[in-house]
Parts: structure tokens; C-alpha cells; sequence
């Protein structure tokens, strides 16, 4: 695995969620999830030719998808966030490596600080380290991606797993990924995944 950069705590919109196919009234874009800036307030430019692929998808749909059937506006896109979560990073990567003129297979990780607006509990904080992997080659399955996660939350003592079929905007299929805690007696989330769409 080679490192992605993840040196830019403040992201735009575009790349933690539009890229991401998380569409613009989604919930989680509400200031109560998500640390908005204020200066600076936008992105100075988004990548002309990717953003206008991203806004068809979301108004029009593309790619077997029907899109989200909305008018998508680029003023939501350049807004300025403490970012929610490193797949904005994931995305960044994923963009650069489409770009190349051969396809070459690819893996990736990233382990970084992420921020959320969330109430404080035993499982939630507002500020967090994230572990992201990406692999990326031809003829890849699900069953590739559970037996990664297996091997890796192994590897850090966690071997009591379970695989739930969740819904994630950029992936499909998707699944959270829980571990059982014996502090607190209970089966907790460690993980989410899934493949990402074309």
C-alpha cells in the first residue's frame, strides 16, 4: 500500500461530497453534522471538465445511475469544511489515477484526523483518526474487499467481526463493519466499506 496525501484538513464540498455522490441536501451536509468555514468560505476553483461529469451524474444521472434528478449547483460545491471523513482524499486519488493516460492497479491507505459535529458519547467524538484503504484493479469482488478488512482488523487484535449491508452514496454494494466490545458489552461499528461506482 502507498500513502495518500492527506494534508489538507479543509476541504471542499465538492471533493467530501460531491465526488462522493452524497447529494447537496443530504443531512449530513446540515451545519449540524458538518464544521462549515467562514474564512475561507469557498474553494477558489473546482476541476472544470470533472466538476461538470459530477454535476450531470447528480442532476441526470450516468453510469446505470438515474442520478438524484435535482438542479446541482457549484455554489454548494465550493463551500469550505473541516472534512467529515479521508475519502474526500480517496476520491482526490481516484481522480488522478483516472487521469493517466495506462491503468495501472493501485493500493492506497491513509490514516488521518477527520472532524464531525457530533454529540460526545462512548462511540462518537468530534475529532478523529480515520483509517482509509483503497485498492484499485479489474475483476475485484466483495468477497476481496471482506477478506482484506478480515486480514486487517486482525492484524490489530480484533477477530470478533460481523458484515452488515449498509448504504453508502459513493459505494455499491456497501457494508458497516462491527466488532464486539467487551468493555461495552455490545457489538460497536469499527469500520464502513464498500466498492466504489464507476
Amino acid at each position: 500500500f502507498t500513502e495518500m496525501p492527506t494534508d489538507n484538513f479543509v476541504e471542499s464540498s465538492f471533493w467530501n461530497f460531491d465526488a462522493l455522490f452524497q447529494p447537496q441536501q443530504h443531512p449530513a451536509r446540515d451545519q449540524h453534522d458538518t464544521f462549515f468555514l467562514l474564512d475561507p468560505a469557498e474553494a477558489p476553483q473546482l476541476p472544470p471538465g470533472y466538476s461538470s461529469k459530477v454535476k450531470k451524474v447528480h442532476s441526470q444521472g450516468g453510469y446505470g445511475s438515474q442520478g438524484y434528478r435535482y438542479e446541482w449547483k457549484v455554489e454548494e460545491a465550493r463551500k469550505n469544511l473541516l472534512r467529515t471523513h479521508t475519502t474526500s482524499a480517496s476520491a482526490r486519488a481516484l481522480f488522478r489515477l483516472a487521469r493517466q493516460e495506462k491503468f495501472t492497479p493501485v493500493k492506497y491507505f491513509s490514516i488521518d484526523r477527520v472532524f464531525r459535529n457530533e454529540s460526545l458519547d462512548a462511540t462518537h467524538l468530534a475529532e478523529f483518526h480515520q483509517v482509509e484503504g483503497v485498492v484499485a484493479d479489474r475483476g475485484l469482488t466483495l468477497g476481496h474487499l471482506m477478506g482484506t478488512l478480515k486480514q486487517f482488523f486482525t492484524k490489530l487484535g480484533i477477530s470478533q467481526l460481523r458484515f452488515k449491508p449498509a448504504y453508502n452514496p459513493y459505494t455499491e454494494p456497501s457494508m458497516e463493519v462491527f466488532s464486539y466490545h467487551e468493555g461495552l458489552k455490545k457489538w460497536v461499528e469499527v469500520g464502513n466499506s464498500g466498492v466504489f461506482r464507476p
